[in-house]
């Protein structure tokens, strides 16, 4: 039994170093002293039914913080003298889709939340739910209008 959570331990540091830190599956397989073929099968997912780890890295790099830090990084050298070697406004105009998308609740979710909120408030003070209705209703209706 140790040896199977000694194993799964391995495995999800060979994972993280090969998904996050870039490590290639050859120097993943060098550093924790496991075989080729070990790391070839891990990177695969066989046996456990995961999406295999390629995929987790394209993920993994395409996230919107890595997004940020691939600017930064090309920023510095593009500082530093060196040419483009992105194509920077492209990353730029994906990392302000992302964001916009990550910084919006749609209108189903305020409208749920509000209609939570109205019920405890109307609990706690009737008077004041029955002002804060049409301060909700406003909102939901410029929230509709902004999404359309």
């Amino acid at each position: 039994m140790a040896k199977r959570t000694n194993n799964a331990a391995l495995h999800a540091m060979a994972e993280r170093m090969f998904v996050e830190d870039g490590f290639t599956a050859k120097a993943v397989a060098e550093s924790l002293g496991v075989t080729a073929q070990t790391i070839g099968r891990w990177r695969k997912g066989i046996g456990n039914k995961s999406i295999s780890w390629d995929e987790k890295r394209k993920q993994f790099l395409s996230a919107p913080h890595n997004l940020k830090k691939i600017l930064m990084q090309e920023l510095t050298e593009v500082a530093n003298g060196s040419s483009s070697s992105i194509d920077v406004k492209a990353l730029a105009d994906i990392n302000k889709v992302l964001t916009s998308l990550s910084n919006k609740v749609s209108t189903q979710i305020v409208y749920s939340v509000f209609r939570e909120f109205d019920n405890w408030m109307a609990d706690q003070d009737p008077e004041i739910a029955i002002s804060f209705l049409e301060w909700h209703k406003q909102f939901l209706l410029h929230k509709a209008q902004q999404e359309s």
